[in-house]
């Protein structure tokens, strides 16, 4: 077992010389073989055992067969308790759940504060089928039918070529030691479930299932690299826009991908499989759709889809005192100020130049809303603001972020865009007053 153990380790490139290992050890048969093999083979190792707390006095004796084992073996030992039930329910996750994010967040803690390479975690084939299995109950893509990889980021999986069967097998030869789980022989859990009811079945049906297995997830992997090959492809569609990003609705249309490639194509933006279904027939319907996920919108606009960060409106309004000398909004400041009326004026619309003497006290800032009107200046009559950002070409994903400044419920600027003709300086403006970006 030794020999294809580093056979396979050299076929995925697990270890390099001179790398040290950071080996996650229960005390389990799998880990302890895990731990036994790495030693043979002189590998630079270190142990960490996590003391979940959740089945005591046999949790406890866990850690000190382990400890006791590295001991013997001269190879450094660290231990961590956690209190695991809380942060499951601080957290609102599943016991499981929980123990799995506090594991890897002390793992990770400890390869870099001992200068470790890698994580050596001790998954093996029958682990890899119950993860499927798993994913094809939950709903998965492509990546959840190739399960676990012999190396992904700091983490290798050196056992992944073995069944549960020769692990165990050579532990009985070797006379390894182990700690059995009286958890594990639960069928409460779902992977136990799997274990116990579900895959027997499968090598009843196949004697020599797990090779099969091996082969159809070694053609998954080839399927999904030349699925990720066409993503990647596709990604020069997302282009860098006015307050995110954004991709053409006839490229997309014309390309003829799915939902399925759309979904991985803006998985980094949150969209799932079932909104990109959605998005994709709103591509071809009325502009004005908006789809959010936790981190980003998507607005569907007259001849694009412009992606946005997702922060939800939260401007509170606020007022301007006739003597405020400046104000904040959205991270800029403003300046105001009073002037004479013979002044030179800045055509430039992130500045607003207002007749003083039409203005009442205090002015109020706030988010536009449905049903506003003004007058625009260098227009004719009345004209609903929703009209006028069309009438500017204001994406849709934008419009949100649109803010206007009040007299007596009367907008006097569309601040950024245009004044109102109203507040105009005229030839008998004796004071004006100046909002300018500071």
């Amino acid at each position: 077992m030794l020999n294809r153990f580093l056979s396979f380790i050299k076929k995925h490139a697990l270890n390099s010389e001179g790398e040290k290992w950071l080996l996650a050890v229960s005390g389990g048969v799998d880990s302890m073989v895990l731990l036994n093999l790495c030693h043979q083979a002189g590998f630079n190792i270190s142990v960490a055992h996590c003391n979940f707390n959740l089945r005591g006095e046999e949790s406890d004796a866990d850690a000190q067969f382990v400890k006791e084992t590295c001991s013997r073996l001269k190879v450094p030992y660290f231990e961590k308790h956690f209190d695991t039930k809380s942060h499951a329910s601080a957290h609102g996750i599943s016991t499981q759940m929980a123990a799995r994010d506090l594991r890897y967040a002390w793992f990770n803690e400890l390869l870099e504060e001992q200068n470790l390479d890698q994580l050596a975690v001790a998954h093996h084939a029958q682990d890899n089928l119950e993860t499927i299995l798993l994913n094809l109950a939950r709903g998965t893509s492509i990546s959840g039918l190739r399960g676990m990889l012999p190396k992904s980021g700091n983490i290798v999986r050196p056992l992944l070529g073995f069944e549960r069967d020769e692990i165990e097998n050579f532990a009985k030869q070797e006379s390894i030691q182990w700690r059995e789980d009286s958890s594990n022989a639960s069928d409460n859990y779902k992977r136990n479930y799997l274990r116990h009811q579900v895959i027997p079945l499968f090598t009843q049906l196949n004697k020599g299932f797990y090779s099969t297995f091996e082969n159809t997830l070694e053609k998954n992997l080839e399927v999904e690299k030349v699925f990720q090959e066409k993503i990647n492809a596709l990604k020069p569609y997302i282009e860098k826009a006015e307050g995110g990003y954004r991709f053409s609705k006839d490229q997309i249309i014309q390309s003829g991908i799915g939902a399925f490639q759309l979904s991985e194509l803006l998985k980094p933006f949150g969209l799932n499989y079932e909104q990109s279904k959605e998005l994709l027939l709103a591509l071809e319907g009325i502009s004005g759709k908006i789809f959010t996920t936790k981190s980003h919108q998507f607005t569907v606009d007259r001849a694009y889809v412009f992606i946005t960060l997702h922060q939800p409106n939260k401007l509170e309004s606020f007022l301007i005192e006739e003597r405020q000398g400046q104000f904040s909004l959205s991270g800029q400041t403003y300046k105001v100020e009073r002037l004479n009326g013979n002044i030179k004026l800045d055509r430039n619309s992130a500045k607003a130049f207002l007749d003083f003497s039409k203005l009442i006290f205090p002015l109020e800032v706030r988010t536009w809303k449905e049903g506003d009107h003004f007058f625009p200046l260098g227009m004719k009559g009345k004209k609903k603001l929703s009209d006028f950002m069309i009438d500017q070409k204001i994406p849709l994903n934008l419009k949100d972020q649109i803010r206007v400044l009040t007299s007596e419920g009367n907008i006097v600027w569309v601040i950024g865009y245009r004044i109102d003709n109203r507040y105009k300086i005229t030839e008998h403006t004796k004071e004006v007053l100046s909002i300018s970006p500071n």
